[in-house]
């Protein structure tokens, strides 16, 4: 929901430490702030409410040289809650520890907000193997750990549906700002001060949401980054993906974030049906081993994009897959019995666009050998099956998975007879 934000213009040559004070206090009101003046004012003022104990993730730049218009507009979506973390004894004057109290102990954290929602992907730790502080604890929903992260924005990209996210970006927010931006400086405020033209969007100390910066370019905006050490390597593989002409794509993919990022990038691709390795987007693929696959049917219970199917042809069973749902959660490789998925890190540009499931295994329902009735399970299956009770020593037994239940309790019997 959109709030009332205070603009404050910062003087060249501001009492800092009483400015940071009252913007304290605007912050803790739940007022977000956005200062506007010169980048080195700004950036001091905003590490001294920091230091204070505020929620310095509120306080939005405008720099002198452009409307504060939508940086205005751009704070009033901004998130009202942070992670922060409580500290020590801070190295503060007396009269900073009476005006702020218990609060002076506080650290709000650039660290991303978890949606709840993070716990239906049980099996998804993507962010996880991204972090490079090991500050992401293992569980579901994932948790942060304050007192390793280090603000970096690694984990933001990693996560395919946006599950996790700055508290100093939105979306919304981002979208109606870029609208009204010809060039777009993405920075960490330990770099404000080397801006120097075009409109400043504050980002994490490494990294930015890359969704954010597709939005840019196709709001019309030249996005320049600067220290995002950790964004250009996706950046990078973007550019090495075959490009062609601009087409209208609407794919629907697990949820708002995803599909946007998945539209963003397949509506700038070459419609060309191959697989091309990559390092860092979050585009998959599935492989199932058509030896090994017995069409259980676990793979399309567990997936939650519903990415895989199994289709009946006749007395034919299909396990089949779609590039463009697959978000590479893990949960059809972690379930499968006969361990016969891999997961890799890929994009087919053709299957992205079209969504076309292809087919990955397929098999003979297996039939009854004594009244030929369907069984349930292929071919496969009832002949894995009948291995592993020959090689736990159940002769006698093996043989049975190919009754139905009506013949297996008949041969049972006769054999009873002699």
């Amino acid at each position: 929901m959109s709030k009332e934000v205070e603009l404050i213009e910062v003087p060249e040559e501001p009492d800092e430490e009483t400015l940071a004070l009252e913007i304290a206090q605007k912050l803790d009101d739940g007022i977000p702030v956005v200062l506007r003046g010169p980048p080195e004012r700004v950036k001091a003022i905003i590490e001294l409410v920091r230091k204070y104990g505020a929620n310095w993730l509120q306080v939005v730049y405008s720099p002198p040289w452009e409307d504060p218009t939508k940086y205005v507009e751009y704070a009033k979506y901004l998130e009202s809650e942070a992670p922060y973390r409580v500290l020590g004894e801070k190295p503060l004057k007396r009269r900073i520890l009476i005006r702020r109290m218990a609060k002076a102990s506080f650290d709000y954290m650039d660290a991303p907000l978890v949606d709840s929602r993070c716990a239906s992907l049980d099996h998804c730790y993507l962010c996880v193997n991204s972090c490079p502080e090991n500050a992401i604890i293992k569980e579901k929903p994932v948790k942060i750990d304050l007192s390793r992260c280090t603000e970096c924005g690694a984990c933001v990209n990693a996560c395919p549906v946006g599950y996790l996210t700055p508290p100093g970006f939105t979306l919304i927010g981002f979208r109606r700002f870029a609208r009204e931006s010809d060039v777009i400086h993405a920075v960490p405020l330990s770099k404000l001060e080397e801006v120097r033209e075009g409109s400043v969007v504050r980002s994490q100390e490494r990294s930015f949401p890359l969704v954010a910066v597709l939005l840019s370019k196709e709001m019309g905006a030249e996005f320049r980054g600067i220290g995002l050490d950790l964004l250009d390597p996706y950046l990078e593989e973007l550019s090495t993906l075959p490009r062609g002409e601009r087409r209208s794509v609407q794919i629907e993919r697990f949820n708002e974030y995803a599909s946007l990022e998945a539209t963003l990038i397949a509506s700038e691709l070459e419609d060309r049906d191959e697989w091309i390795s990559l390092k860092h987007l979050n585009f998959f693929r599935v492989s199932v081993s058509s030896n090994e696959c017995t069409l259980c049917g676990v793979c399309p219970k567990v997936c939650p994009t519903k990415a895989l199917k199994i289709v009946r042809e006749g007395d034919t069973l299909k396990l089949e897959f779609s590039h463009q749902l697959c978000i590479g959660c893990g949960a059809c490789e972690e379930s499968c019995p006969e361990r016969a998925i891999e997961l890799s890190r890929e994009i087919n540009p053709h299957l992205l666009i079209t969504g076309n499931f292809v087919e990955e295994a397929e098999d003979e329902i297996a039939r009854c050998r004594g009244c030929g009735a369907p069984l349930e399970g292929t071919v496969r299956m009832i002949q894995k099956l009948e291995q592993r009770i020959r090689e736990r020593g159940d002769e006698r037994y093996a043989e049975l998975v190919w009754y139905c239940p009506t013949c297996k309790e008949k041969k049972m019997f006769e054999e009873l007879l002699g």
